[in-house]
């Protein structure tokens, strides 16, 4: 793939969310490393003016035509991400207090600071080994009592275990969110899980693993474990914890066959994934839905699908 359409098709995918991108973000999501950021960003200038380009420079954005007020849009949500992390902070807190939360992270539109009034905030889960569903119960209940089972301030749609931090799903969109991730919670072991995924390097070279400014939470992290989480714990102790654990996977596996089976087996399994140690809930597709836009554009202009997905070779 040419340097034009390598800088193309990143700036196809975020157009998807209308969000321009700035020189170094162009530079880390690229496809390829053979080149060097500065001979890149001067390419990308010189490309951006001719009037066949696809895309545009302005200010310091490079935008796919045409920019209709999308950097104006891109500056609204990042003073908007700026009133969502302080509640992030709130939430965190509350949520490393549940018993086997080992980790927290931010995802979704928060962690790329273009969040807007529509947007929920995205949580990302590490539990202990073999207590997943029983700290996903815990946190689930939380919401539907004292939230009133609102997804707006508290959207925890992944939870995967300490022991299992590699993510299956392969593709760009789930090396986006991992390359975009925010530390909220326990940095140690967020980079343990940043280390299990280093395949997002082959969508994106130029990325560099656990980068501190790439990762770096709106707020200043504390790593101190709870209290009350040690005294929760004990409740559930070896084999009777592991039974517990197994029961409410089951129950909730009943749950989605019942409440989803409407929905074709493999889309539900596309939606959701339930395992001991893993658990993720995408009831609208969302993944689904961005693989498929982002194929649409990159045909529009011609441009190879196969950075989609990922690859050996």
């Amino acid at each position: 793939m040419s340097l034009e359409n390598s800088i193309t098709s990143v700036l196809l995918y975020y157009d998807i969310f209308s969000y321009p991108l700035k020189g170094d973000e162009l530079y880390t999501f690229l496809p390829s490393n053979s080149v060097s950021k500065e001979d890149v960003l001067k390419y990308a200038d010189e490309v951006s003016r001719d009037r066949k380009s696809p895309f545009r420079r302005k200010m310091e954005y490079y935008i796919i035509e045409p920019v209709n007020g999308k950097i104006e849009a891109r500056l609204y949500r990042e003073r908007y991400s700026g009133k969502m992390w302080k509640i992030a902070r709130v939430i965190t807190s509350l949520i490393k207090m549940f018993p086997f939360v080992r980790a927290v992270m931010i995802t979704g539109s928060l962690s790329k600071g273009c969040s807007d009034k529509n947007s929920d905030l995205d949580f990302m889960v590490i539990t202990a080994e073999n207590r997943l569903w029983i700290c996903r119960t815990f946190l689930m209940l939380f919401k539907k009592i004292f939230l009133f089972n609102s997804y707006k301030y508290f959207c925890i749609n992944y939870f995967i275990s300490e022991n299992q931090l590699e993510i299956p799903d392969k593709n760009i969109f789930t090396a986006t969110e991992i390359a975009t991730v925010r530390i909220a919670y326990n940095t140690d072991l967020v980079h343990r899980f940043i280390n299990a995924n280093k395949w997002i390097r082959k969508f994106f070279p130029n990325y560099e693993l656990c980068n501190e400014v790439t990762h770096k939470a709106g707020f200043r992290v504390n790593n101190r474990r709870s209290l009350y989480q040690n005294i929760t714990e004990k409740f559930f102790p070896g084999n009777f914890g592991d039974k517990i654990n197994l029961r409410l996977m089951n129950y909730f596996r009943k749950h989605i066959d019942k409440k989803y089976s409407h929905i074709k087996e493999t889309d539900r399994k596309s939606m959701f994934s339930v395992e001991v140690n893993v658990s993720r809930t995408h009831p609208g597709n969302m993944q689904k839905k961005i693989l498929e836009a982002y194929s649409q554009k990159l045909r529009q202009y011609n441009l190879s699908e196969k950075i989609i997905y990922f690859s050996d070779k």
